[in-house]
């Protein structure tokens, strides 16, 4: 599946699967917006290549769904500029349940690709996966990314209260869900 778009710069871009090759670029960003230090509930980047690839054939082994945005005049890692895993859950009962999560580089945020990215993945973890529901969780701050799940069409299912801590400050954390089924009848493409 190979998908090209073109973002709100008039520049295009190519939405895929991940390739092992992508895995130093994946983790870049992920870095990236560790070092942010304002989107997710992570201290330490990840810098270890055993981690990395560990990732990597997991996310192959378990057969879960990574869909990558590449700018395509770009070589190399620097040439992912997002990404979108939908993950499986742990228990047994929930095989039909995927887990959402995105990054997409700082300069690249605002363009559409975080659209594009969740789209592609959801539509590839029903395909391929028979996955029925999404869910994500967000800081309740990140407006943002909240803006981007509504119109998606997640519904809010709960807030867990000053589930995270840091740098001395709480953060609530909002959860949601989407049925993709739902998704789909409704989707703008």
């Amino acid at each position: 599946m190979k998908k090209v778009i073109a973002i709100k710069n008039g520049e295009e871009i190519l939405i895929r699967h991940v390739r092992e090759s992508d895995t130093d670029g994946v983790w870049n960003n992920f870095n990236e917006v560790v070092d942010e230090g304002i989107y997710l509930p992570v201290f330490f980047p990840v810098r270890s290549q055993f981690e990395k690839q560990n990732w990597y054939n997991t996310l192959k082994r378990d057969k879960e769904i990574c869909i990558v945005a590449i700018n395509p005049l770009v070589k190399g890692s620097q040439a992912v500029i997002g990404q979108c895993e939908i993950s499986n859950l742990e228990w047994d009962a929930a095989n039909h349940v995927g887990r959402l999560g995105i990054i997409v580089k700082k300069e690249f945020r605002d363009l559409g690709i975080g659209y594009h990215l969740i789209d592609v993945a959801i539509r590839e973890s029903r395909k391929l996966n028979y996955k029925e529901k999404i869910i994500l969780s967000s800081f309740l701050n990140n407006e943002r990314a909240l803006k981007l799940y509504q119109r998606i069409g997640f519904k809010e299912v709960g807030v867990r209260k000053r589930q995270f801590y840091m740098e001395g400050k709480y953060y609530d954390e909002i959860l949601m869900e989407l049925w993709i089924d739902d998704y789909l009848k409704n989707s703008e493409f």
